[in-house]
């Protein structure tokens, strides 16, 4: 009866669907890229991490590279969301607005493609530095989601 019972977990484990994150299957010229962003934005540092995890090595030559990821609008930008009876910010959006070119030896391979984020948090003034560690966490999240989604956008262009 026993063995039944861890047949029946692992049948259920296995048919669940869930699967590990695995690598993305980038174009061959992908090998050696050139990242065109600034090295002190925010985005550039999980990006090359993403794409490092991807198999691609970055190269700080545009020459020596086979593949350019050109950032051309980088934007995050903070709104009110919502202001309370008080007259007191109750909430805030974070939209992250981006626009990228890839280009292969001077050729266009995918054309300006723009990306968008929003996340909204709660703002209490009583708790003001645990706001700000969240909208903080929030930021650091939301270009490590930007820099998967460059990645999905590119690899979903073949």
């Amino acid at each position: 009866m026993r063995k039944y019972s861890v047949l029946l977990l692992l049948l259920i484990l296995s048919s669940c669907g869930y699967q590990l994150k695995s690598k993305v299957n980038l174009d061959a010229e992908f090998d050696r890229t050139f990242l065109q962003h600034a090295i002190s934005a925010p985005l550039y540092r999980p990006l090359a991490v993403a794409l490092s995890n991807q198999g691609v090595k970055l190269v700080d030559d545009a020459a020596e590279a086979s593949a350019k990821i050109v950032i051309i609008k980088d934007n995050l930008s903070k709104q009110i969301q919502s202001i309370g009876t008080n007259n007191r910010v109750q909430e805030y959006r974070l939209d992250y607005e981006l626009s990228f070119a890839v280009e292969f030896l001077d050729q266009i391979k995918i054309a300006e493609r723009s990306l968008t984020l929003s996340r909204d948090y709660s703002f209490d003034i009583g708790q003001i530095s645990g706001t700000q560690a969240e909208e903080k966490v929030l930021r650091e999240q939301m270009y490590q989601d930007m820099a998967q989604m460059i990645i999905r956008a590119i690899a979903n262009q073949k």
